[in-house]
């Protein structure tokens, strides 16, 4: 993994942080100074409002952190990625007469499950991970961390409209496959062409219903036990590698 500093941006100051938290970007982490009484209640509202989380720190804590010491009592370390938009990586990659392999997270809040799932994604030789804006892990420090960097490198998606995005993905002529409980036919015993999107739910939500009716696949794992599921991480990786196997 690369240093924090080429990780993550240093943000101070009041004015940047709103516009930061206008503008959508991915917090790693935010620091507001205790005992600033109703100077800062404002920032922490809008925090609130945002579902920012933040840790209240002394000062010295702040004045380390920036260079300067016009903080204001806000400092943010913001990620440093870009993020990439689905449809046109897909057309690029087409263009270019490659065969894209894509995984699509739908309601994934666990970061460590997502860093998991990044990482194999880029062993695996996948070409992004599509993650929708709201109702999802973000890059987050510790995603980062859990995907040993792979969130620098592979490229991530962030979708307004997951719904949108897949179903555009499929009228380019990518196969969908999704992985659940509630197929009928295992995953060993289908047949995976790419093109493809390979899409994974939470262990508690699985996928929804308007995703699962876009599948041209539905798929699950065997289970040889009274296990309902896998842990999404080492499920997504199973079925990431399968896809592998039959289309070397």
């Amino acid at each position: 993994m690369q240093n924090e500093e080429k990780d993550s941006t240093i943000i101070f100051g009041v004015r940047p942080l709103e516009e930061a938290l206008g503008a959508g970007t991915t917090f790693m982490k935010v620091y507001v100074q205790k005992g600033m009484g109703d100077g800062l209640k404002h920032i922490k509202q809008i925090l609130n409002r945002h579902k920012v989380n933040f840790t209240e720190v002394p000062k010295e804590k702040l004045d380390s952190l920036s260079k300067f010491k016009n903080h204001q009592g806000v400092v943010a370390k913001i990620s440093s990625i870009t993020y990439h938009n689905a449809e046109e990586l897909v057309k690029r990659l087409l263009d270019d007469d490659k065969a894209p392999f894509v995984i699509a997270l739908d309601r994934v809040t666990d970061v460590r499950n997502f860093g998991a799932i990044a990482r194999t994604a880029m062993a695996a030789g996948l070409d992004a991970i599509i993650i929708p804006e709201k109702g999802s892990a973000t890059v987050s420090e510790e995603a980062i961390k859990t995907s040993a960097g792979a969130l620098l490198h592979l490229p991530v998606c962030r979708s307004s409209n997951l719904f949108q995005t897949i179903k555009h993905l499929k009228d380019e002529g990518l196969q969908v496959i999704c992985g659940t409980e509630k197929a009928n036919k295992e995953l060993f015993f289908e047949t995976y062409t790419k093109p493809c999107v390979l899409i994974v739910g939470s262990e508690e939500d699985g996928i929804s219903p308007a995703l699962l009716k876009l599948a041209d696949k539905l798929v699950k794992i065997p289970m040889k036990s009274d296990l309902d599921s896998l842990n999404v991480s080492v499920a997504a990786g199973v079925m990431m590698y399968e896809v592998i196997r039959q289309n070397p």
